[in-house]
């Protein structure tokens, strides 16, 4: 008994203990993003010091003593997650992206800065904000997403033109685009394609973008010097991993639509129109001249009864033309990426085929794309790394970008008459096409042919040798390469090319830009409080441009289309243009604490394109913080999370001039007594310096509620001084104007930036980002004591200058026009105001005042994020305020077919004066005087056609759901999400015409489009 006694002691001593011995947990730590491992993650056990980290496929294993049974599961950027063990011994635990961290890491000028250090006015785009949109370059995905960032599509052109200004319009005459910088290779982003418009920057496959920041005032941007006058973007590309390898499939496809067909007018409505215009002018006979007018007047017609002509016009069809040219089109995307590494060698390799068309078709855009980014350490000092990124995009081209030619579909469709048929009976091309629109454009449309071609190559290859612990050296050699290449036909079965029997144009335009930057990096903590860090660095840049161009006439028949089959050489040209610029800046960095903040950087660059007297230029900026949630006050603070108050001033340079404008130039092509000759093209300006960038930024950042509540607000104060401005001369000199630096120009704001965790409770997550800008844009002073230009009295001290539409191209100026005052309502007549205020029919110069400018003054967008256990939305939404435009096409047909043969909108007809006593804007019709009163002054002169382009849009609506990264395991994937999508579902505005958002005169422009697409994402 004693002996059982004691065996049974034994065997309960040996379960207590071992009931009391630690536990061992395994499991994987995974990312929601993306579903796969997370490397490096850190498992505690919660109010101990035992942790562990994972490997490189996510996996974990720790050991917990008896007693705790809560781990903590942490990685940077992604959230704090805390799990009961309760009587399990695996658990597996998914992380989210931590979206309130203020402490993610900020790309600003050859540098890194956690965000919480950051002194400038610097905003930040990640990725994942622009992930999936069908846009064929990332600029034009900006939109809305950063305060003081205004972008605009000029149009509906798939990979077409897209404006971008920062915090307003700097200059008049030089450029305003902003700095471009892909991994260190500053971009030219200038388009000079012939025949369509295509964006540089659409080389980019925008998936493959890991995050951009805009460095938007001159302190942050001025160690980039003379080339960041209008801020700067700086895209980071994504690049490889340490762990396995991480495949990732992306697909996407649907279809674009038109935004709006515009409501004009059929064939018995236009000929009652026509018929009235008569009327009003008092003609005997007015059915026939409207049946005149319509070129269907019977030759019998003296035979017919007014009421029998009248028949005929009240019989007449109606074709669609709108409809016939215009409607949707296809769109498809897909993508496949790799990447992964070791603890030497990491790697980044992804390819993507894109295509689109627009609403016009056959105008279309087709790209594909291979982009590498690899790094290997070489050793413990030296780490080589590369990123090349290959691309070609092809574009069926338009019959013309813009303009009012007769065949121009996205001109014609909307003006030519409605009662003309499309086809023949016999299903041919109707060819007799009556009004002033003589050309049948879907013929023309078929016939023609032409493409563009652009051939990219943007790569860098850099080392980094830590020197020592604390200074580093860092050798970048960059290349910017593109070709152009494009070729156009007018088909001798067309009007354009049956007279001349066909005629061929052909372009090659290529572009060559080489960068070299080299910097030493140095830091140092002095008492664990004093941290300095430097930045010294040199750069050198050579770009040039070569491009030959030719047409050919006469084809045997129009199968023959390529120019080597022209029986006549039309044209030949070609030319070669380059500039170079050298460049040494330095930066250092201080805070105390992390508290006090400071940042001095200078550049002195050197650039060809400048004066003899005045090439190089010193750009420097000071930048100072004030963190007050490091101050004791705060420290403990449960409200205030983040405080931080900034200033900065700085000067940057632009030089987006002519690459030989301050050189007295010779040409050739000159013909002297049958001799070839040359003779001067342009006067010498050997003081020829830059316009200057001068900026005073004032910023707070704050968050709320453990930064549930984040944001930041800013004022500015930008004024471009020694404006680039073609001053005149007397013409004994041969010329009448030189370049000279004149003049001043300032822009100054307030932007606003807001993000809000709504609600973050039981799965469900609510977000909200919302931006505000507002801009106030003037000139300052001009020169001589002018108030305005002579040459464009819209440019006028006290004024806006308005939004240059493309590159290479001057500030239009503020509408300065005569005043619209209505139409008379006892006689009809359209009116305008006088320089007193008082009614004038005929307006003069005098008369003339200040109406605004096509910049808006305020804009920003507004996104919201709703997420519940793999189900996703988001609606994000962008606006504009305050800018006047005038649009040509609404402008043709706002005659309401008075002046020209043209259709009408059926609004504007139906607002036309009729009657004594009527209140309208749209005067009565006539055909006398070309469709205006006698001694009055046209219809649409003065503010008459000018129209507010404000609106509201939804950009963009995402409906998505991603699966469980456990159940898509099982048949060996580690992310499935699929999603529907649709840009452009909604605009709130008043605008009559296509679309208010367009550059530009609005006239024969390709409009945006409504995309709807479904894809899905797939990893494994």
């Amino acid at each position: 008994m004693r002996k059982v006694l004691l065996l049974g002691l034994m065997l309960f001593l040996a379960s207590a203990v071992a009931f009391a011995q630690d536990r061992v947990i395994t499991g994987t730590v995974t990312s929601t993003e993306d579903g796969l491992g997370v490397p490096g993650a850190t498992v505690l056990v919660k109010g101990t010091t035992i942790g562990t980290a994972t490997d490189i496929d996510g996996k974990y294993s720790i050991s917990v003593p008896a007693g705790s049974n809560v781990l903590v599961f942490t990685f940077v950027g992604l959230r704090t997650q805390e799990v009961s063990i309760g009587n399990r011994t695996t658990i597996n635990v998914a992380l989210e992206s931590d979206v309130t961290a203020l402490g993610e890491v900020i790309v600003t000028g050859y540098g890194t800065q956690p965000k919480r250090e950051v002194t400038g006015a610097v905003s930040s785009v990640k990725g994942e904000a622009i992930q999936n949109l069908p846009m064929q370059s990332f600029d034009r995905a900006l939109q809305g997403r950063a305060a003081g960032v205004q972008v605009r599509s000029s149009n509906g052109l798939p990979g077409g033109a897209v404006n971008i200004r920062i915090r307003g319009v700097g200059s008049i005459n030089a450029g305003n685009e902003p700095l471009f910088i892909v991994d260190g290779v500053q971009l030219n982003n200038q388009s000079n394609a012939a025949f369509t418009q295509s964006n540089p920057l659409a080389f980019l496959n925008p998936n493959d973008i890991e995050s951009m920041e805009i460095l938007k005032d001159a302190a942050s941007a001025a160690i980039y010097g003379s080339q960041a006058a209008n801020g700067v973007v700086i895209i980071t590309t994504k690049k490889g991993k340490q762990g396995k390898a991480k495949f990732e499939f992306n697909a996407f496809a649907g279809e674009t639509q038109p935004m709006k067909f515009l409501d004009v007018l059929g064939g018995a409505e236009w000929f009652d129109r026509e018929r009235t215009a008569w009327i009003n002018s008092g003609n005997a006979n007015p059915e026939a001249n409207a049946l005149n007018s319509m070129g269907i007047l019977p030759s019998n017609w003296q035979t017919l009864s007014r009421e029998q002509l009248a028949q005929i016009g009240a019989e007449l069809p109606t074709y669609d033309w709108q409809r016939e040219v215009m409607g949707s089109g296809r769109l498809q995307n897909y993508e496949l990426s790799v990447s992964g590494g070791d603890a030497k060698t990491t790697f980044f390799l992804s390819g993507s085929y894109n295509y689109q068309e627009s609403s016009f078709k056959p105008v279309d855009f087709e790209r594909g794309t291979v982009r590498l980014a690899l790094s290997h350490q070489a050793n413990d000092r030296l780490n080589i790394e590369t990123n090349i990124n290959l691309s070609t995009f092809q574009q069926n081209v338009p019959f013309a970008i813009d303009g009012a030619f007769l065949g121009n579909p996205a001109f014609s469709a909307s003006a030519v008459l409605p009662h003309n048929a499309i086809y023949n009976e016999d299903g041919t091309f109707n060819t007799a096409i009556r009004g002033v629109l003589g050309q049948n454009i879907v013929l023309v449309n078929a016939y023609n042919s032409g493409i563009q071609r652009t051939n990219t190559a943007v790569g860098n290859i850099i080392t980094n040798y830590k020197i020592l612990d604390n200074l580093s050296f860092r050798s970048l050699f960059g290349l910017d390469y593109r070709l152009l290449q494009g070729d156009n036909y007018r088909d001798p079965r067309t009007p354009d090319g049956a007279g001349v029997r066909g005629r061929s144009s052909v372009q090659s335009d290529w572009r060559t830009r080489f960068i070299t930057t080299q910097t030493l990096n140095w830091n140092k903590s002095y008492n664990a409080v004093h941290n300095l860090s430097a930045i010294l660095g040199v750069e050198y840049l050579s770009e040039t441009r070569e491009g030959l161009s030719g047409a050919g006439i006469g084809f045997p028949t129009f199968q023959f289309r390529t120019i080597q089959s022209a029986a006549t050489p039309e044209s030949i040209t070609g030319f070669w243009t380059g500039y170079r610029r050298a460049s040494a800046f330095a930066s250092v960095n201080y805070d105390y604490k992390k508290k006090y903040l400071a940042t001095l950087t200078a550049r002195y660059d050197g650039s060809s394109r400048f004066g003899e007297n005045n090439r190089y230029g010193l750009f420097p900026s000071i930048r100072v913080g004030w963190s007050m949630v490091e101050e004791e006050f705060l420290k403990t603070s449960s409200v205030v999370s983040e405080m931080k108050l900034r200033a900065s001033y700085g000067l940057t340079g632009n030089d987006q001039i002519g690459n030989f404008a301050a050189r007295g130039l010779y040409g050739g092509g000159g013909n002297y007594a049958g001799s070839a000759g040359i003779r001067p093209t342009s006067l010498a300006n050997l003081n020829l310096g830059w316009e200057t960038n001068v900026t005073l930024n004032l910023g707070f950042d704050y968050g709320l509620f453990g930064n549930r509540i984040t944001g930041s607000v800013d004022v500015f104060d930008r004024r471009t001084k020694d404006l680039l401005l073609d001053q005149p001369i007397l013409w004994t000199n041969g010329f009448g104007d030189i370049a000279n630096n004149v003049g001043e120009l300032q822009n100054k704001g307030i932007e606003f930036e807001l993000s809000t965790v709504n609600v973050d409770k039981s799965g469900f997550r609510w977000n909200t980002s919302f931006n505000f800008t507002a801009i106030k844009n003037q000139v300052i002073s001009l020169y001589d004591g002018l108030e305005f230009l002579p040459a464009n009295p819209g440019i006028a001290v006290g004024q806006p200058v308005g939004n240059p539409p493309a590159p290479g191209l001057p500030a239009p100026g503020a509408w300065f026009v005569a005043e619209y005052a209505g139409v008379n309502p006892a006689t009809g007549r359209p009116m305008w105001y006088d320089i007193n205020g008082n009614i004038t029919y005929l307006p003069l110069a005098a008369d003339r005042v200040y109406k605004g400018s096509n910049l808006a003054r305020y804009f920003g967008g507004l996104n919201n994020t709703f997420s519940y256990k793999g189900f996703e939305l988001t609606a994000f939404f962008t606006y504009e305020y305050g800018a006047v435009v005038s649009d040509g096409q609404y402008s043709f047909l706002r005659e309401n077919g008075t002046r020209l043969a043209l259709n009408a909108l059926r609004e504007v007809d139906s607002r036309k004066w009729t009657e004594p006593g009527q209140i309208t804007d749209i005067p009565r019709d006539v055909k006398t005087n070309g469709g205006n009163e006698a001694r009055g002054a046209g219809r649409n002169s003065g503010s008459a056609s000018l129209l507010k382009a404000d609106f509201i849009r939804l950009s963009q609506l995402t409906i998505g759901y991603s699966f469980n990264p456990t159940l898509v395991s099982k048949i060996g994937l580690s992310r499935a999400r699929i999603y529907a999508q649709g840009l452009n579902l909604w605009t709130y505005t008043d605008y009559p015409g296509y679309d208010p958002e367009f550059t530009g005169a609005g006239t024969g422009q390709v409009p945006l489009t409504k995309n709807y697409t479904v894809g899905v994402q797939i990893g494994f």
